[in-house]
């Protein structure tokens, strides 16, 4: 064995150079938050100048974490600061209880009303800040925001608007659209055109005939009759990191987008000793832990060990997650395990709480719309099924499920994912009066796997 070297190893860096190291990164990541905010500011301008302008009907297009919910409450405040009273058209009374909660609490001059079914209870928040709410719209005059679900405001009548905003436009049916539609004169459509469309379990087939079809989303609609619509794409996503937002851009929308932070902004440090698909999702974003290929009962009990498995590293060994603003240990509850069906999220539930794990929190993509973590355990769609159905080839539910997380995202799945989509290529059919979808899911899916080839880990 050779005598060791006298001069320092080349990758050794002095405390000098370390500083200086940093403050370079710092001022690399500072530099894209400020030109992540400038191209944000610059599509709410646009958005802004079609409203003053009295443009009829307003798309926004909004990646995952862009900020859909700060925008609407930021537009709703800014026109009635302009004198307009505003309705606030949500899907569901948890959209429309959070919102209002945000706009008391950042303007409570302004008096907001939410107007509500019967059964609804109005949370304690609501009561100490002295929130109007009624389940009648005549109740709420002199409210400068109304906020109701689209199911509420379908059953309003007596008063219409001159502009509507509707949350989450993409989740919004065309059925529910038409019912409110006479409410207003323009409309204002915000959402995310990758996440879960309409759907019913009931056989479409029966009015698949009809000329249009009750399910395709408010904004595809209103994009279909309006086609000189304005599409306003908010450019920035500030969930997603920099090295994981290039692959959710590119599989899943069509409009690209850009991580509001920067190279190295955020890291996630795990033990030397950590399962090596931790290691990678820690180094890169991605991990994908592929078991070996089989088919299997949709609750396969290898996938529920591997999930719980490493759930269980992650919540017990040192992990530490670092962002733009600080450094913490990670929790349990940062950690989120999304599946596709409800009979897997029960099987996996059970094994958490077993475990002891019962502040990591499982469910299928439906209900993780709109939610956030550290760290998300994804159980792919398509493992070990024989075939890939309309269900599982749904664009929708692969977006949601692979961009919760604001660190990185492991897919666990059986192999032979890829051969089951090139053996079974996407044959449904194409129904008059629907427009084909701006992304195909059987496309998306290889398009996803072809990006997380790169960080396959082989199940040990």
């Amino acid at each position: 064995m050779s005598e060791p070297s006298s001069s320092p190893p080349a990758a050794a860096v002095s405390p000098d150079s370390a500083a200086s190291l940093h403050s370079t990164a710092s001022l690399d990541s500072a530099a894209s938050l400020d030109s992540a905010a400038s191209l944000h500011s610059a599509a709410e301008a646009a958005i802004w100048d079609h409203l003053v302008a009295g443009t009829r009907t307003v798309v926004v297009d909004s990646p995952p974490g862009a900020g859909k919910s700060t925008l609407v409450r930021d537009l709703a405040l800014r026109l009635v600061a302009s004198g307009a009273d505003v309705p606030v058209v949500v899907q569901t009374n948890d959209q429309a209880d959070d919102l209002v909660a945000a706009l008391v609490r950042r303007h409570p001059a302004f008096e907001v009303g939410r107007l509500h079914a019967s059964g609804w209870e109005a949370p304690a928040s609501f009561l100490r800040r002295g929130v109007r709410f009624s389940g009648k719209l005549d109740d709420l005059a002199g409210c400068r925001i109304i906020v109701a679900t689209a199911a509420k405001w379908s059953f309003s009548s007596g008063r219409t608007f001159e502009l509507g905003i509707i949350d989450e436009a993409y989740q919004m049916s065309a059925a529910n659209l038409v019912r409110v539609g006479d409410l207003f004169d323009r409309l204002l459509l915000v959402g995310d055109p990758g996440q879960l469309s309409p759907f019913t379990v009931a056989d479409e087939h029966a009015v698949r005939t009809l000329s249009g079809w009750p399910l395709s989303t408010a904004a595809g609609v209103v994009l279909r009759h309006h086609p000189a619509t304005p599409v306003v794409p908010l450019p920035v996503s500030w969930r997603l990191a920099a090295h994981t937002a290039p692959v959710v851009s590119s599989s899943f929308y069509v409009r690209p987008f850009r991580s509001g932070t920067g190279p190295g902004a955020r890291t996630l440090s795990v033990p030397s000793s950590a399962h090596p698909v931790l290691e990678m999702a820690a180094t890169t974003g991605w991990g994908l832990l592929e078991l070996p290929a089989a088919y299997r009962p949709r609750t396969d009990p290898e996938m529920v060990s591997a999930l719980v498995g490493l759930a269980r590293e992650l919540s017990t060994a040192d992990v530490t997650a670092a962002d733009e603003r600080r450094e913490r240990p990670l929790r349990p509850a940062d950690v989120a395990i999304g599946v596709a069906h409800t009979d897997q999220r029960d099987h996996v539930r059970a094994a958490l709480d077993r475990a002891g794990l019962t502040d990591v929190v499982v469910d299928t993509a439906n209900r993780l719309q709109g939610r956030q973590f550290e760290i998300t355990l994804v159980w792919h769609p398509l493992s070990g099924r024989r075939d890939p159905s309309a269900f599982h080839l749904e664009t929708g539910r692969l977006c949601v499920l692979a961009s919760r997380h604001r660190q990185a995202c492991v897919v666990v799945s059986r192999g032979g994912v890829e051969s089951q989509l090139h053996d079974f290529p996407a044959d449904e059919p194409v129904w008059l009066g629907t427009d084909p979808p701006a992304i195909d899911g059987w496309a998306a899916n290889l398009a996803f796997l072809d990006h997380l080839t790169a960080f396959r880990v082989p199940h040990s």
